[in-house]
């Protein structure tokens, strides 16, 4: 299905984002990772699915990735709209973000640049701002997910993209999310939701691919080989 989305990419002039090789690199290992980003970001919680992509991409750009930082700003952008993710990411604390938000944030610059420093007193101001144990949890988890995420891009010189690529980036998450796996309730989710632009002969090219396709073994790689392979 991969296969599908990137010769679509293609065809509608938009670049192919980089992440999207390393989760091809070792599948097994990184279906587990795209199903846990999916709960992470869009599953229950008392955190909107905005308000996480927000801490996304406020820990991105504090961590000084900016590929996350661009590609998440361009997600929150579109729930909830250009001006506030500006301002919070230029400067939460002058921002129109209320006490309670901007309490949680202040506990975010602190998971970003030391977590080492947070402590009890700092979990105890969330709770006195209004925040419940799982909020708080949900936030420490996007947190901690974009961290890994940040070094993951960094580290494996993933390039950033151009403005126009990030906004449609962001409008395909917001609409598809995140889950990449191969299995047929996927595989269904994706051709519903895509059912404009997905044609037969896509279909039919992608069965063909899979049927021929022999097993292919690890080999060691670069990591700038590993982003850039394939684009």
């Amino acid at each position: 299905m991969m296969r599908v989305a990137f010769k679509k990419l293609r065809e509608a002039g938009h670049a192919i984002p980089e992440i999207m090789h390393l989760f091809r690199f070792k599948r097994r290992n990184t279906s587990h990772l795209v199903k846990f980003t999916e709960e992470v970001l869009r599953g229950p919680s008392p955190l909107s699915r905005g308000m996480r992509e927000l801490i996304g991409a406020f820990i991105s750009s504090r961590n000084q990735c900016s590929f996350c930082s661009c590609a998440h700003v361009a997600v929150a952008v579109e729930y909830l709209g250009q001006d506030l993710v500006d301002a919070v990411i230029d400067n939460f604390e002058t921002s129109r973000l209320d006490a309670a938000h901007k309490a949680l944030f202040r506990y975010l610059v602190k998971l970003a640049e030391n977590p080492a420093q947070v402590s009890a007193g700092d979990i105890d101001k969330l709770r006195e701002a209004g925040w419940s144990e799982e909020a708080i949890y949900d936030a420490l988890t996007v947190a901690s997910l974009f961290k890994f995420y940040n070094t993951w891009n960094n580290g494996a010189g993933v390039r950033t993209m151009r403005i126009s690529d990030y906004v449609h980036t962001g409008q395909r998450l917001t609409t598809m999310g995140y889950c990449m796996d191969f299995g047929l309730k996927a595989i269904a989710k994706v051709m519903w939701i895509g059912r404009k632009e997905i044609t037969l002969s896509d279909l039919q090219g992608l069965f063909t691919s899979r049927a021929g396709r022999k097993p292919s073994k690890y080999t060691p790689a670069t990591a700038q080989k590993i982003a850039t392979d394939r684009v």
